[in-house]
């Protein structure tokens, strides 16, 4: 019988194939199909899968990327922004409700009726007058303890008072030192124009050395000038003062004559919430932009170097608004040398005393223009806490917390002297009731642990003045005035006030 043959694709035996892709298997008998196919199909699925994969980490990473960046503290986010201006779309709206875009504590009406009534507004078109005129003056002669940091003011005298010099300006003017921008680091901005204005003054000193001394906490959310005075006068050659009251005419004489010369000024961020600001101030032009006027050039370590690369442009007609909200407080750095010529371009601006005077007048006369002018009423507050008159710097702050809108909820980051006036008059709830206002938003401003401290302490909560000197002492050694107040709550006694 014939044997009958099987078909050759019946024997299926696998035979292994091995390719630069891996080993595949084919069996005998079967169609084979090429290896650049097989190749390809395997290219094109893993390219496509890749693709896909790509794509939804991309989408993923913009998600965490946009929940990381509303995440960070909102300074962070305005610092972002300004270096990359397509991150400000990213941005909380400012319509969106914020516990923090808040002013500080509101006052009891009453409480501000009060105030309005002692300073003779209690309509807004009364007139303003100094309280307590009828008693020994709107001046009362108190030897003033200092803010913290601060000298002791000195007594008004009788003797003759210098006045400023009145030489011809320039429209024009820059200083002939090209001065090189000092871009801040997080937060820096105090030590980073420091720097600046030291070197106008032809010393070069480092950011982070200038940093580690103004502020050992990196974090901390300020530097006062009377801190980067002490800096200058404790570790340069050169000097350094502390004033109120400046003009944009005085400002140009100090830049013409080779001061160094730096400003504090309020600023609205991207989106216009107000915060602090120094500025270094290197020159002028009286002409300025059509439309726009005469402005001061700046060198601004937060923005950039201006459209010439000679500064920001600060336009008079809105500079002097934004400085008001620092009782036009300004910083010269000079050379001992310089001291002479110094006293005559300040003339009675150099006596500290007759300079918070000034600063006292030139804020009444304002609330006059406008009752409402709650930066006005601040700076009368202050005037009056270098005048050591802390019933009516009490009662300006009233007023100053009642009227327009309230401070700015940042302000007390920078200006402490509500502090120092509420404790002088024994109300220090309102003290504890501000400090915690601060802290709630920001948690590295030490002077408001400082003054709560202190507050605690008169309340006879020791443990509780312990604790917040010691945080103070902790994120800044350097501070003494805290220092050696930690060392007398330890012991038990509470600060005399003169240490403030």
């Amino acid at each position: 019988m014939a044997r009958t043959r099987r078909p050759i694709g019946a024997y299926r035996r696998p035979i292994p194939l091995v390719g630069a892709y891996g080993t595949s298997v084919q069996y005998r008998g079967a169609s084979l199909r090429s290896r650049r196919q097989v190749s390809a199909a395997w290219m094109w699925g893993c390219g496509f899968l890749s693709s896909l994969a790509c794509i939804g980490g991309c989408l993923f990473g913009a998600m965490i990327g946009v929940l990381g960046f509303r995440a960070l503290p909102e300074e962070l986010q305005a610092a972002a922004a300004r270096r990359v201006p397509l991150l400000a779309e990213l941005m909380m709206p400012t319509s969106t409700p914020d516990p923090r875009l808040e002013v500080v504590p509101t006052i009891d009406p009453t409480r501000a009726a009060r105030a309005a009534l002692a300073f003779g507004v209690e309509s807004a078109e009364a007139t303003p007058t100094p309280p307590f005129a009828t008693r020994q003056s709107a001046f009362p002669t108190l030897t003033p303890t200092p803010l913290i940091g601060s000298a002791v003011l000195p007594t008004a005298t009788n003797t003759p008072r210098p006045t400023a010099t009145n030489e011809p300006l320039p429209m024009r003017y820059y200083l002939p030192n090209r001065v090189q921008r000092e871009p801040q680091s997080w937060n820096n901005c105090g030590p980073a124009n420091l720097v600046q204005g030291l070197r106008v003054m032809g010393y070069e000193a480092k950011q982070r050395d200038v940093a580690a001394w103004l502020k050992p906490n990196s974090d901390d959310a300020n530097v006062s000038p009377w801190q980067m005075a002490a800096y200058t006068n404790q570790f340069t050659p050169l000097r350094a003062l502390v004033r109120v009251n400046g003009t944009l005419n005085l400002m140009k004489r100090l830049i013409y004559n080779g001061f160094g010369v730096i400003i504090e000024t309020g600023l609205y961020d991207e989106r216009n919430q107000w915060l602090g600001h120094y500025v270094t101030l290197v020159g002028w032009d009286d002409i300025g932009d059509p439309g726009k006027g005469g402005f001061l050039y700046g060198l601004d370590t937060l923005k950039d170097s201006g459209p010439d690369g000679k500064g920001v442009r600060e336009y008079y007609v809105d500079l002097d608004t934004r400085w008001k909200h620092f009782n036009r407080l300004y910083l010269v750095i000079y050379r001992p040398e310089q001291e002479g010529r110094l006293r005559e371009l300040l003339g009675e601006a150099f006596d500290e005393r007759v300079n918070a005077e000034q600063a006292l007048a030139r804020a009444l006369q304002e609330t006059r223009l406008n009752p409402n002018d709650q930066f006005a009423w601040f700076n009368i507050g202050s005037s009056y806490v270098l005048l050591g008159a802390y019933e009516q710097a009490a009662l300006a702050y009233d007023l100053a917390r009642a009227r327009g809108g309230g401070w700015p909820w940042r302000m007390l980051w920078y200006q402490f002297g509500p502090f120092k006036a509420y404790y002088m008059v024994g109300d220090y709830q309102t003290v504890i009731d501000l400090a915690n206002s601060v802290i709630r938003r920001m948690q590295h401003v030490e002077e408001a642990y400082y003054y709560r401290s202190l507050a605690y302490a008169a309340l006879g909560e020791m443990n509780l003045a312990v604790a917040d000197m010691q945080r103070v002492v902790r994120d800044n050694g350097n501070l003494q005035v805290a220092v050696e107040a930690l060392a007398r709550l330890q012991a038990g006694d509470v600060p005399p006030a003169e240490t403030l």
